[in-house]
């Protein structure tokens, strides 16, 4: 076999190999959420937000001392209280940073066992929540409480249950008709991936 021929032969094969799952190909989404809305997604992703708190310098614990009481006839007014204090409203302190980072997977748990799912093996993912009946939590703070678990089909045919999901502060993003549209995932009812 001459060198040309090997080489078009060998083209040929690569070419014809399809990607693997997630090697540039965009992940688009068919979304319905718990009110009835649809959305069709381009280029989707599950994303977290996080805010960093910076961390305000070791002081030792020591204030600035109060400075002397005034004697004599001159006083100087102060209105907010001590030097010391008053300088402390003009100390710039470092700003919290925000941040985000794509998730690369989603965790189901089934009976205390965590299954974890990278997105590039997710066909769909299908949530049902039930109403906590007497939640921990304040009603200021959530007024109704779900608890959720999914299901997962995947790429290569198989399913995958979970009586608990928890994805803490992920959005869906993508790209719809309208522009970028970010849904919380608490919102979704069920996610249908294509690639």
């Amino acid at each position: 076999m001459n060198l040309k021929l090997l080489i078009a032969v060998t083209t040929l094969a690569v070419m014809m190999v399809p990607p693997a799952p997630g090697a540039g190909q965009d992940l688009n989404a068919e979304v319905r959420a718990w009110n009835g809305q649809s959305w069709r997604l381009l280029r989707s992703s599950l994303e977290v937000f996080y805010t960093i708190m910076p961390v305000k310098p070791d002081q030792g614990g020591a204030q600035a001392p109060a400075p002397p009481p005034a004697t004599g006839g001159s006083q100087q007014p102060l209105l907010f209280g001590s030097l010391g204090s008053m300088s402390q409203m003009f100390d710039k302190q470092p700003e919290p940073k925000q941040g985000h980072t794509q998730l690369s997977a989603v965790t189901l748990v089934k009976d205390g066992v965590e299954t974890r799912i990278p997105l590039t093996s997710l066909a769909s993912l299908v949530f049902q929540r039930q109403a906590v009946r007497e939640s921990p939590l304040p009603p200021h703070v959530a007024p109704i409480h779900f608890r959720y678990s999914a299901t997962a089909m995947l790429t290569d045919g198989s399913r995958v249950e979970g009586d608990y999901v928890n994805l803490g502060s992920a959005v869906l993003r993508g790209v719809s008709s309208e522009g970028r549209v970010d849904i919380p995932w608490q919102e979704i009812e069920s996610v249908r991936f294509a690639r």
